[in-house]
């Protein structure tokens, strides 16, 4: 009997014990998981660079997504990444969280029902944009790129590209994206959608070809590669088709009648 109730005390601690340490795999809505919100995380992120006197990454576009655990008591620790692929990827970036991490002090917990609970939040860091912004990051200045010769000038060339490969009155949808670089030319360019493979290829060659050079996105005024994706599609024409019908009919009528 004795042995009965002390199996049953052990086993209630242990169910008491993983209680306390019930983990939300994400902030409830609307709570923050540090004091001031993201913006004052971002501004104290900012800071900590600038006092580490820390590099940015040799490539621009590499980043790292940080899974932090925020404990009750306002501690952390991190998640472990089992992506690691991704980490070796974004080698740079994940070396600058690491360094970044220790010196952010103002972590909030997550609440439920009146009571502190831990919970995992994400942080993108972002080497190149923490190293290049301004103390107060809401005052960066952004721009897009923008093609020299006018924006309208850029999609008709693409749309004569691209009706040149469309031959049927049909519906037709894809998306076109390429990179605008430092430099301010184009590459990295990917269709996806309704042409074959064989096509895909024709008409990106044809897109390399397109006259004229881009002025770069920049941050802070320094130049950026910048992502651009544009639509393309073609809708049905019931119009168009029974026109050409009508023209078929009256070609076979004339043909028909001299015969």
């Amino acid at each position: 009997m004795i042995k009965k109730f002390l199996l049953l005390i052990t086993f209630f601690t242990i169910k008491l014990i993983f209680a306390q340490n019930v983990v939300l795999d994400k902030y409830p809505y609307g709570q923050d998981f540090y004091a001031g919100g993201l913006n004052q995380l971002t501004k104290e992120m900012v800071k900590v660079v600038k006092e580490q006197k820390l590099l940015p990454c040799e490539k621009s576009e590499e980043r790292y997504n940080v899974q932090i655990l925020v404990y009750a008591n306002s501690t952390i620790n991190y998640v472990k990444d089992f992506d690691t692929v991704d980490i070796q990827k974004n080698k740079c970036a994940f070396d600058f969280s690491r360094k970044i991490i220790p010196h952010l002090k103002r972590w909030m917990p997550a609440k439920v029902n009146e009571k502190f609970t831990g919970a995992i939040t994400k942080i993108e860091i972002n080497p190149f944009y923490l190293v290049n912004s301004k103390d107060d990051p809401s005052k960066n200045e952004k721009k897009n790129p923008t093609f020299k010769k006018g924006i309208k000038a850029f999609r008709f060339e693409i749309k004569s590209i691209f009706e040149s490969y469309i031959k049927k009155n049909e519906d037709k949808r894809a998306l076109l994206t390429f990179v605008v670089n430092e430099n301010g030319e184009m590459e990295d360019f990917k269709i996806e959608g309704d042409f074959f493979d064989y096509e895909k290829k024709d008409i990106i060659n044809s897109l390399s070809k397109i006259k004229g050079k881009w002025n770069p996105a920049t941050f802070n005024n320094i130049p950026i590669r910048a992502k651009i994706s544009q639509p393309i599609f073609q809708q049905f024409d019931l119009q168009i088709e029974l026109e050409d019908q009508n023209k078929i009919m009256d070609q076979n009528f004339h043909n028909n009648r001299y015969r």
